[in-house]
């Protein structure tokens, strides 16, 4: 059976330091990891995220990251 379509962009920030800003570290475009026609939420097991989105519609999400450091 082949994977689900659906798609959604992650968007990762992080708080910089001695201000109330949070700022763009990173963004990602997930797909969901389940099979094509499931029930319930769409998965991403790479990222460790889920989502609700209507059919073709790219759902936005939002993770914050302070404390970790960014990938080289």
């Amino acid at each position: 059976m082949s994977e689900c379509a659906e798609r959604a962009v992650l968007i990762i920030t992080r708080t910089v330091e001695g201000t109330s800003t949070a700022i763009v570290q990173q963004r990602l475009v997930l797909s969901c990891s389940l099979p094509q026609g499931h029930s319930g939420l769409h998965q991403n097991t790479e990222q460790g995220e889920s989502w609700d989105s209507a059919e073709g519609k790219v759902a936005t999400l939002l993770r914050h990251e302070d404390g970790i450091k960014p990938s080289a």
